[in-house]
C-alpha cells in the first residue's frame, strides 16, 4: 500500500462527498490505521504508510463561538446547551444527565458518564447566563433536549446560519473546550483532569489542534547577543 493512497482516503473522509460529519471521519481513520497496525503486527506490511498523516477532529475557534452566539437557533436550547458543553467539557450522556445539585458554589461535580471518573471543575461565568434561574436540586437542567437526530439537524442549520462551513457535533463542544483551555495557557495535566482522563495520554491528542503554541513557544525563546 502506498502513501499516496492512506492521504487520499485521509482526504475523502474529511471532503462532503463521503457524506461523513462529526466525528465519524475521524472515528473511521482511527479503525483504519489499527488494521494498518495489525497488519505490521502480522508481517502483512513492514511499515505504517499512514505515517505522518492526520484527520483531525473538528473544533469551533473561539471567534467561531462568538458568531454562534449571535446566530439564532431554530432550537434555543440546543443553542444554550452547546454553549454549555463549549465551557464545561460535558458529552451529551452527562448534559442530559445534570441535575441543578451537580453544580454547587460555583463548581460542577459529576462523573464521567464514558470512564466513571469524577469531575470537579469550576464554572465559567458565561455558563450561569447559558442555564438561567436555579431549579430544584433534582430537576434535569437541560432535560427538554430533544433526541439527538433532532439536535444534530438544528446544529447543523444553525453552524451554516452563523457561516461557519464545519460539520459540528455535540461532542465538537469537549475538543473545542479543551483546545481552548491549551490556547488560554493550561498544561496538559490541567486540561486532562478537567476532562475526566485518568492521564494525559488521550489529552496529547488535542496539541494537533494548536500549531499556534509551538509559534508562541519558539518566539517566547530568549535573544542573545552574538556579538
Amino acid at each position: 500500500m502506498k502513501p499516496q493512497i492512506c492521504e487520499e482516503f485521509a482526504e475523502y473522509l474529511k471532503s462532503p462527498q463521503s457524506g461523513l460529519r462529526g466525528e465519524t471521519p475521524y472515528n473511521y481513520w482511527t479503525k483504519f490505521k489499527k488494521v494498518i497496525k495489525a497488519a505490521i503486527k502480522q508481517g502483512v506490511l513492514l511499515k505504517s504508510p499512514a505515517e505522518g498523516i492526520i484527520v483531525k477532529r473538528t473544533v469551533v475557534t473561539s471567534s467561531e463561538l462568538q458568531s454562534l452566539a449571535s446566530t439564532e437557533c431554530g432550537n434555543d436550547l440546543v443553542k444554550r446547551a452547546f454553549l454549555f458543553v463549549c465551557f464545561t467539557g460535558l458529552g451529551i450522556a452527562e448534559l442530559r444527565k445534570l441535575k441543578w445539585s451537580q453544580i454547587k458554589n460555583k463548581k460542577i461535580n459529576l462523573y464521567r458518564e464514558k470512564t466513571g471518573e469524577q469531575i470537579i471543575n469550576d464554572i465559567h461565568p458565561v455558563c450561569f447566563e447559558l442555564i438561567g434561574v436555579r431549579g430544584k436540586p433534582n430537576q434535569f437542567i437541560f432535560s427538554d433536549l430533544p433526541s439527538d437526530v433532532a439536535i444534530g439537524k438544528n446544529l447543523k442549520f444553525w453552524v451554516a446560519n452563523a457561516g461557519i462551513d464545519k460539520n459540528i457535533s455535540f461532542y465538537c463542544g469537549r475538543h473545542t473546550f479543551a483546545t481552548q483551555l491549551l490556547l488560554n495557557g493550561a498544561n496538559l495535566k490541567t486540561v486532562a483532569d478537567c476532562l475526566g482522563h485518568s492521564s494525559t495520554k488521550h489529552t496529547l491528542k488535542y496539541l494537533n489542534y494548536v500549531d499556534i503554541l509551538k509559534t508562541k513557544a519558539i518566539q517566547n525563546l530568549p535573544l542573545i547577543n552574538l556579538k
